[in-house]
């Protein structure tokens, strides 16, 4: 390796991308600055100006190795503390690593998913207490599910009992007021309702006394409507 090869590879690592080393690249620094080393012995005159040049060269190929070293090492502990965070590491650049800085690489990355498992994770874990909760919330929820399909039973299959001496159910209907925000249901008498709170509707009285056993709705003055009054 000559002095402007070096110069180039140190100018390449101003930049933030990181960038590929031969894979002996530093054996041959180690061999060119052995070799200004050797030639400075050879003059074996400290004061003359061609050692002075050969002590300024070694100097500054020592700077920059050392540079190129640092700035490539922080680019490598930059991409495995992003890398740490991520659900799916990135191999991105991994290629341009020398074997050696794999290792730094890697190291850096499982210690920093070390430090993540002891000290954040525990934070995002979920709370016991919290869970027992969503599932004492849960099964409210079930209930309230399983109480509004008892309701929609209620709505389109009304119970046998009531049904017994009854009569034919396209010949009587009841006056409710509906109290609560009810699904789309098909009546006995064939037909779909739509009912919201506060509804004044008339039902087929098989209908609306279920509705009325079940909290969801009130008779007003205990009215019951023959067909012929009912206006479809």
């Amino acid at each position: 390796m000559d002095r402007n090869e070096f110069k180039g590879f140190s100018r390449q690592e101003n930049s933030s991308s990181l960038n590929s080393l031969p894979p002996d690249f530093y054996n041959k620094v180690n061999g060119y600055i052995h070799e200004l080393e050797d030639e400075i012995k050879k003059i074996n005159n400290p004061r003359s100006v061609e050692s002075k040049i050969l002590e300024d060269e070694l100097q500054t190929a020592l700077n920059d190795v050392e540079t190129i070293f640092i700035r490539r090492i922080r680019k490598i502990t930059s991409r495995a503390t992003s890398n740490a965070f991520l659900e799916v590491s990135s191999s991105e650049d991994m290629s341009k690593l020398l074997p050696s800085e794999k290792k730094v690489y890697e190291a850096t990355l499982s210690a920093i998913q070390t430090a993540r498992e002891e000290l954040i994770d525990p934070i995002f874990k979920p709370n016991p207490a919290l869970d027992e909760n969503k599932v004492e919330k849960d099964g409210s929820q079930d209930n309230l599910i399983q109480k509004q399909e008892t309701l929609e039973e209620a709505i389109e299959r009304p119970e046998e009992s009531e049904q017994t001496g009854k009569k034919d159910i396209n010949e009587e209907y009841c006056l409710v007021r509906i109290l609560k925000d009810l699904p789309t249901f098909k009546a006995a008498d064939n037909n779909n309702y739509t009912l919201a709170a506060e509804d004044i509707v008339v039902l087929p009285s098989l209908n609306a006394n279920g509705l009325v056993k079940r909290g969801a709705a009130i008779p007003i003055e205990g009215r019951r409507i023959k067909l012929k009054d009912v206006r479809l």
